[in-house]
C-alpha cells in the first residue's frame, strides 16, 4: 500500500511538473505583444528617416488598436543592422525588408522568416532599378557611364546596389573608391545628383501612372518615362497628356519643383524587374499573432487614412498588399544565382 501511494505520489508530482512547464510556456508567449514585452517592427532606411520614424509610429499604434498588441517601431541604422536584428530576435520581431535584404534575413536565420505580404506599388508587386543622369550630361547609353561618378545609397540595397552591381559585371564596368558616392537613402541619392555630388545614381524605378482617360497599362520593358518625357520634341509632356511619375524624382518635388527634375533628371536605362519588398516575421514568432497583424494591416489599407501614410513616397510607397510565401522571391534567386530552397 504504501509503495503504490509512493509510485502515485511520483507519477502526481510529475504530472504537476510537467503541466507547470506547459503554464510557464503559454504564460511566456502570452507575455509577447505586452507592454512589458512588446513586438518589434523593424523599418528600414531606405527613405526619408523623419518620416519613416513618425510614420512607423503612427502604423504602430493604429496596430494596437487593431489587435491589442504592443508594438515598438525601430527605425534600424543600415540595412545589414535590420539584418542581424532579425537574426537576433525569437518570437517577437517582424518588419520590412526589401527584396535582397529579405534574403539576407533567410540565409542569417536559416530559413526560419516568414513573410506573409508583398508590396504592392500602383497595382505591381514589383519594381526595378533605374539609373537617373542628368538630361544634358551627354550620357547616351550605359557604357558611358565609364569613368562617371556613381552615387548610390547602400550596398544592402537591390535597386540602389545590387542589381546595377550584376549589370556593371555584365558589362565590365568597374568604380574605384574615387568614383562611388555612398547616400545612405533613396532620396539621399536623388538630392546628391542634383546637388552635382555625381553624374548619376541608382535607385528604384517604379511604372508611370497612365494620364486620366487613357487605357493602355505599362509593362515592363516599355519605356520607362512613358507618358513623361517626350522623347520625340525632348520635353515634358504638357498637363493634360502627361502621366504620373512615382519613381525615385519623386522624392524631390517637393524640394525643387516637379517640372525642373523631371525635366534636368531623365532614366538612362532599368534593371530587373524584382519582386517586391515584404512584411515578414522572424524566427519563432506565434503563427496566430501572425494572423492578427496581417489581418490588421490589410484592413488598414482598407481605412483611407492609414494607407494614405503607408502609401507617402516619404515611406514606402505602398499603395497595396498581397499574400505570399517565401516562392515569391525564387525568380530573384535564380537571377542572383542562388539556389533555391527546398520546401
Amino acid at each position: 500500500m504504501h509503495n503504490r501511494s509512493l509510485k502515485w505520489l511520483v507519477v502526481t508530482v510529475a504530472a504537476v511538473a510537467v503541466l507547470g512547464f506547459a503554464v510557464v510556456a503559454v504564460f511566456g508567449q502570452q507575455q509577447v505583444g505586452t507592454k512589458d514585452h512588446p513586438l518589434y517592427m523593424l523599418l528600414p532606411p531606405s527613405t526619408n528617416g523623419a518620416v519613416i520614424q513618425k510614420t512607423g509610429a503612427l502604423i504602430a499604434q493604429d496596430l494596437y488598436n487593431r489587435t491589442g498588441l504592443y508594438i515598438k517601431p525601430i527605425f534600424e541604422a543600415d540595412y545589414a543592422a535590420m539584418t542581424e536584428a532579425f537574426a537576433a530576435s525569437n518570437g517577437d520581431t517582424f518588419g520590412l525588408p526589401a527584396t535582397t535584404m529579405y534574403l539576407s534575413i533567410y540565409d542569417r536565420t536559416n530559413g526560419h522568416v516568414t513573410p506573409r505580404l508583398a508590396a504592392v506599388r500602383y497595382g505591381n508587386s514589383y519594381y526595378f532599378s533605374s539609373i537617373y543622369y542628368w538630361r544634358n550630361s551627354g550620357i547616351k547609353s550605359v557604357k558611358d557611364l565609364a569613368g562617371k561618378v556613381w552615387i548610390y545609397n547602400d550596398p544592402g540595397s537591390t535597386s540602389g546596389y545590387k542589381l546595377p552591381t550584376l549589370l556593371w559585371k555584365k558589362l565590365g564596368l568597374t568604380f574605384d573608391k574615387n568614383h562611388i558616392v555612398e547616400s545612405g537613402s533613396h532620396p539621399n541619392s536623388m538630392a546628391a545628383l542634383l546637388n552635382h555630388q555625381g553624374d548619376f545614381c541608382t535607385g528604384y524605378g517604379s511604372p508611370p501612372i497612365p494620364p486620366a482617360g487613357c487605357s493602355l497599362q505599362w509593362k515592363y520593358g516599355d519605356d520607362p518615362e512613358l507618358w513623361i518625357w517626350d522623347r520625340y520634341n525632348n520635353e515634358l509632356f504638357r498637363p493634360g497628356l502627361r502621366g504620373k511619375c512615382v519613381d525615385l524624382r519623386e522624392t524631390m518635388f517637393e524640394t525643387y519643383g516637379e517640372d525642373k527634375v523631371l525635366t534636368e533628371i531623365g532614366v538612362l536605362a532599368t534593371i530587373g524587374p524584382v519582386p517586391n519588398d515584404c512584411l515578414a516575421f522572424g524566427p519563432n514568432f506565434p503563427k496566430d499573432l501572425q494572423d492578427k497583424i496581417v489581418a490588421a494591416i490589410k484592413a488598414e489599407f482598407q481605412d483611407p487614412k492609414m494607407k494614405a501614410l503607408w502609401s507617402d513616397p516619404q515611406f514606402y510607397q505602398w499603395t497595396g498588399v498581397q499574400d505570399i510565401t517565401d516562392s515569391f522571391y525564387d525568380g530573384y534567386r535564380e537571377l542572383l544565382g542562388v539556389p533555391i530552397p527546398k520546401r
